[in-house]
């Protein structure tokens, strides 16, 4: 199979030809039919942020395909079913699995991380790792869907427990924010508030459901009163911005990662216990929160089509990444699709002089 290798930070990855992985007893091998890039992949491959387990690796935890071929062991899957597979690999067995929070494994392996990942033709996920992909989802918004969607409603919906009526504060607007605001509208958040310092992200939120939109410099922001803050910035000074715009006995959910301190923040120990509030963090999905989000798509309640908006061929991922990053024709989203022919890609790239 054709691979795309990483060896070290701010080099273009390698295309490689590589053996079709075998899987084992409860392992299903998915023909790759999208891959997404995110946020996690630029951290290590262009930045170094981040350190993957071994070198060389294949990067990519946002994948979607169709099943080729199951292990001995495997009875919920046959080949030629569409999947959208999930990039946290769990032991099943420790005390976070068995309480239902297996996105908080002990013993959690991330694929494209800690295991070759979707940047390939082929990509072996353990069966549990799997949900199917209904029909008429593309196969870039099922990809995108395990992580950039996924992530924000399990934030939303398992850990900040958002309830119908409620006002809600988002902080950060790339991907996870954006669609965060989606998916307030439909679980019933009667006023949503959008903040970013970035006014094309403001616009977009708009666009996408939000009742206000914050924009520039953080000290400009009026004041309110909410139940609810998700940022997805990592930013001490969005935080702290949402701390205080939270009400009494209001709920702050930390989706944003970044390895900014917080002790710059003014909040003081006592009055986050006067106020009663709550800082909790949240981090990835699990199986059903990703079938929760492809159903809602399959119903039209909500649409991530419109999230992906540029396609690269699998020879392109590095390009792809840098596309991102510089953010050049205003990405919300980048799918890789190894059948895409290795040519530049359909949509508008890179200038030259970038």
């Amino acid at each position: 199979m054709r691979a795309m290798l990483f060896e070290r930070p701010g080099e273009p990855l390698k295309l490689a030809e590589l053996p079709v992985p075998a899987v084992q007893s409860e392992e299903v091998l998915v023909r790759v039919m999208a891959a997404g890039i995110c946020g996690s992949d630029i951290h290590i491959a262009i930045e170094g942020s981040t350190i993957p387990a071994f070198t060389p690796i294949i990067l990519g935890h946002e994948a979607s395909g169709v099943v080729e071929a199951v292990g001995p062991d495997v009875r919920d899957f046959q080949p030629g079913e569409r999947v959208s597979i999930l990039p946290d690999v769990v032991c099943g067995t420790c005390v976070n699995c068995w309480d239902g929070r297996s996105e908080l494994c002990l013993h959690r392996q991330l694929i494209g991380i800690h295991r070759h990942g979707a940047l390939a033709e082929f990509v072996v996920a353990p069966t549990r790792n799997l949900v199917r992909l209904p029909d008429g989802i593309s196969f870039e918004a099922g990809a995108i869907a395990t992580d950039a969607v996924a992530t924000p409603y399990h934030a939303l919906v398992r850990v900040g427990r958002l309830h119908a009526g409620e006002r809600i504060l988002i902080t950060g607007l790339g991907a996870l924010g954006l669609h965060a605001v989606v998916l307030s509208r439909v679980l019933g958040a009667s006023h949503i508030i959008a903040a970013t310092r970035h006014a094309r992200a403001g616009q977009r939120a708009r666009a996408r459901g939000a009742d206000v939109v914050w924009t520039g410099e953080v000290a400009s922001w009026p004041l309110a009163a909410v139940d609810l803050v998700v940022d997805f910035s990592g930013d001490p000074r969005l935080i702290e911005a949402g701390l205080e715009r939270l009400r009494p006995g209001g709920r702050m959910v930390l989706v944003g990662i970044s390895e900014h301190p917080l002790s710059d923040l003014r909040l003081t120990v006592s009055a986050i216990v006067r106020r009663g509030i709550q800082i909790v963090g949240s981090y990835g999905a699990h199986p059903g929160d990703l079938a929760e989000v492809l159903a809602l798509a399959q119903s039209g309640r909500i649409n991530i089509e419109n999230s992906v908006t540029h396609r690269f061929a699998l020879a392109d991922a590095y390009l792809a990444m840098e596309h991102l990053v510089d953010k050049w024709g205003d990405p919300i989203r980048v799918a890789i699709l190894p059948t895409m022919a290795e040519s530049r890609p359909s949509v508008l790239c890179r200038p030259v002089s970038a």
